[in-house]
């Protein structure tokens, strides 16, 4: 029974383009490795920089650097999800859409394959950090309050991000060109510039503060990345699937 389940899982859509992405490339499984890393770090050890401000009793400087793992874990799953990006143009360029609309799919279909396969990445990979910085704390015997709350933002973030720049990549052709010199299409650059604004607020702001602006800005990209998928299939025509 187990077995079958398994198998019966390996043949849906999402997971098979799961699987064709990660083959496709594994540098980035390597960049996102090293980046999930770097956020644990900053998660568990990132309030061991708190320093008191000269002549200001009970003021603390860096009250939300832990928070800085949040920026640094949606990186770890843009980097993650970019094979599955590479993979949409590839498919498009080979003719694999072109396909797909031959079986009678439109583009909601099309692209739901895509971004579910996004979606399972970001979701295993967030998984997999909670997981660790609990790990951390109970080792460490520390306070896994900020790590469980950095990675609970962070993964709301991270899947709003994903899926914001997923759909306009694949929705915008001009987005699906490389920047000069690279490889990469200029939606994951989009994706890059939705971060910035996570990786600013742990500097700036106090904790809750950083929270906030940090929750703010997730349900924004959702609200977009939301509109833009009900909006898919106005926006782009069929014939614009194929090569």
């Amino acid at each position: 029974m187990k077995n079958d389940f398994v198998r019966q899982l390996g043949r849906k859509p999402a997971i098979i383009t799961v699987k064709r992405g990660l083959a496709l490339s594994k540098s980035y499984v390597v960049l996102a490795l090293f980046f999930t890393l770097l956020a644990i770090l900053f998660a568990n050890f990132g309030n061991a920089f708190l320093r008191d401000v000269p002549g200001n009793s009970g003021i603390r400087v860096g009250t939300s650097l832990s928070l800085f793992s949040i920026a640094l874990t949606v990186i770890a799953a843009v980097m993650l999800t970019t094979s599955v990006i590479l993979l949409y143009v590839y498919d498009k360029n080979n003719g694999v859409l072109e396909y797909f609309l031959s079986l009678g799919m439109n583009q909601g279909d099309i692209y739901k394959r895509y971004l579910k396969a996004g979606v399972i990445l970001v979701s295993i990979l967030m998984i997999a950090v909670a997981v660790a910085n609990v790990t951390v704390g109970l080792v460490l015997k520390g306070d896994v309050t900020v790590p469980l709350v950095a990675t609970g933002i962070a993964a709301a973030l991270s899947l709003s991000v994903v899926s914001l720049g997923t759909m306009a990549m694949m929705t915008f052709s001009s987005l699906q060109k490389t920047l000069a010199g690279a490889n990469q299409p200029l939606g994951i650059a989009l994706e890059g510039l939705l971060v910035v604004p996570a990786y600013v607020t742990p500097l700036i702001l106090p904790f809750v503060g950083a929270v906030v602006v940090d929750l703010a800005e997730t349900v924004f990209i959702a609200a977009l990345s939301i509109a833009l998928f009900l909006l898919s299939s106005r926006l782009i025509s069929r014939e614009k699937l194929l090569p």
